[in-house]
């Protein structure tokens, strides 16, 4: 499929994704949040990747939905609409089995922080900003935010952003935990560093641990912990960690095979 909202690259195990509708500051509308779907839905469907990277082009990473719009009444639907459209593909990136890195710079608002939440790493330049504003516009955020946010920082903190609106800059976002570095150089460089990394990685063992992660936090904690051995017995007999017990042995870097 030909993308022109998005920029998608696939080079030696990294899905390299970059919004590309930098006129509109990468505003999540239904032509890019139907780009999105697809991306994530080919993702999921391919062997050959192990790590993706998401961030943008332009001066902002997503302004989210344009809330700023004047919009006529008959226009309701149209925007109820996009907004389904578009947290539909932000749960459909949630699923992704991969680690998921986001780059951020500038604007990280309403449905654009939505989606940078379902990443399992952000990184984030100087100038990066987030905010919520919805409440200011008397609705109520959506994409999953009033429950990936309060997950990844705290309900305090998360209920200071979805209900007061204000931004906050990098720095804040960096202690309450919604960062995870800020960076010193450019930020899409920092991320496709680290992808390189994983990417080196067992991809059986990363997308596991992930699900021990995501599924472990929505069970009780007996539970997480019996999934957790469960699939460490699981991949106990894989070809990866034979590999990597071989390499280890043998004084080498493991080539792992995702097996």
């Amino acid at each position: 499929m030909i993308y022109h909202l998005v920029e998608l690259t696939l080079q030696d195990g990294i899905a390299s994704v970059r919004l590309n509708h930098a006129a509109q500051s990468n505003a999540l509308d239904a032509g890019l949040s139907q780009e999105l779907y697809h991306i994530a839905d080919e993702l999921s469907n391919r062997d050959d990747v192990k790590v993706v990277v998401l961030g943008s082009h332009g001066t902002d990473f997503s302004i989210g939905l344009n809330l700023n719009e004047s919009r006529p009444a008959n226009e309701t639907d149209e925007t109820y609409a996009t907004v389904a459209l578009a947290s539909r593909t932000i749960e459909k990136w949630a699923r992704l089995p991969h680690p998921v890195i986001a780059a951020i710079q500038g604007q990280c608002s309403s449905l654009g922080l939505s989606l940078a939440c379902v990443a399992d790493v952000r990184y984030a330049s100087d100038t990066a900003f987030f905010s919520i504003p919805e409440s200011k516009l008397g609705v109520v955020p959506a994409g999953g935010v009033t429950q990936r946010l309060p997950r990844i920082i705290g309900k305090g903190p998360a209920m200071s952003m979805l209900l007061g609106g204000e931004p906050i800059q990098v720095g804040e976002a960096f202690r309450v935990g919604l960062v995870n570095k800020i960076a010193e150089e450019d930020v899409w460089e920092l991320a496709c560093r680290e992808a390189r990394q994983l990417a080196e990685l067992s991809s059986l063992s990363m997308q596991y641990t992930k699900e021990c992660l995501l599924r472990g936090s929505e069970l009780s904690f007996e539970q997480a912990l019996r999934l957790e051995l469960d699939v460490y017995m699981l991949l106990s007999t894989s070809e990866d960690r034979m590999e990597g017990v071989q390499a280890f042995l043998e004084k080498r870097t493991p080539q792992f095979q995702g097996k």
